[in-house]
């Protein structure tokens, strides 16, 4: 067990993560030859062929599945006695990965875009979609933080809120049938744009609606909601989205906005990160940066989060 060295580990992790030989090379850039080189030192170390090839790619055997517990360990291990003790963000070339809906993108990523290239102007800034792989994602190392609601992280996780959300309708400024005050009457009348898979916002609506006890005829379903004002503004259809959206799509098609004539909740938009990068001074750097941007009220990032209890994502000390 001693001529395992941290290459080798990494080797391990990346096969079991890819399910690939050549994907693992090439994310450590190095050859399939050579990557299957170290897949091969690893069989010898164990005495176990440790993955083996299946139509669904390189599958882990039993014995590969008792070693990812402690290969991740020592990985974590490694990096953090690794990290740098100080973050510089004026000379940092780091890249942060940060997993967004696309309404993070319209909403929040223009501001952050702009901030990022003020305070630390060689840092680069990776978006990747929130999906049901995030937290596996964030636990891995993969993705720095996360924005958005997500109410089913397990322990491991810290989260901060950032600000909350509320509702408006949007239409096109002069619909041909709503005027100044959009009614319960029009709302039952119209028809609808809804986002489709369902997001965390349009779940809230649909509850929303439910217990108003009213019913909506969704004519349009969008897979995102990229091209949800250029739609509205050239039809006479009606979308209830996050109140900052709405005002941002108002500007870009000058579109009106209504009030709408049910009650809906509000939601938080936090910042979630894994206990991995908890103490990463760079982390930390990014996470005060997003606090400063948009934590409401004013207050200081320290002063507006708190460890909350098991087993729901911690809040950030």
């Amino acid at each position: 067990m001693q001529n395992i060295d941290t290459k080798l580990l990494r080797v391990f992790d990346e096969i079991r993560r890819t399910g690939s030989v050549s994907a693992a090379a090439e994310r450590m850039g190095m050859s399939q030859s050579t990557m299957s080189f170290f897949l091969a030192r690893l069989r010898a170390l164990f005495d176990d062929p440790l993955f083996v090839r299946t139509s669904a790619g390189m599958e882990p055997t039993a014995r590969a599945r008792e070693l990812e517990p402690p290969v991740a360990a020592a990985l974590a291990a490694m990096q953090a006695l690794m990290a740098p003790t100080v973050f510089d963000p004026a000379t940092s070339a780091r890249v942060f990965r940060l997993c967004m809906t696309d309404i993070s993108h319209i909403v929040l990523l223009p501001r952050i875009v702009n901030r990022l290239r003020e305070a630390a102007p060689a840092a680069r800034i990776e978006v990747q979609r929130i999906g049901p792989d995030t937290p596996a994602r964030m636990e891995e190392g993969e993705a720095d933080l996360s924005i958005g609601f997500m109410p089913q992280l397990d322990a491991g996780f810290y989260r901060q809120r950032l600000f909350e959300q509320d509702f408006v309708c949007v239409a096109a400024l002069r619909h041909p049938r709503i005027g100044k005050v959009l009614t319960a009457e029009d709302f039952a009348r119209e028809g609808h744009i809804d986002v489709s898979p369902s997001t965390t916002s349009q779940l809230i609506v649909e509850q929303a609606i439910r217990r108003a006890g009213l019913a909506r005829e969704v004519v349009l379903r969008l897979p995102s909601y990229l091209g949800l004002a250029a739609v509205l503004a050239q039809t006479d259809l009606v979308a209830t989205v996050p109140g900052l959206l709405g005002e941002i799509c108002a500007r870009q098609e000058g579109l009106a906005l209504y009030a709408p004539p049910i009650a809906i909740e509000r939601y938080a938009v936090n910042q979630y990160w894994h206990a991995r990068w908890h103490r990463d001074p760079g982390h930390a750097w990014l996470r005060q940066m997003l606090a400063e941007l948009f934590l409401q009220g004013g207050a200081p990032a320290a002063a507006a989060v708190s460890r909350p209890r098991r087993p729901a994502a911690r809040r950030a000390d």
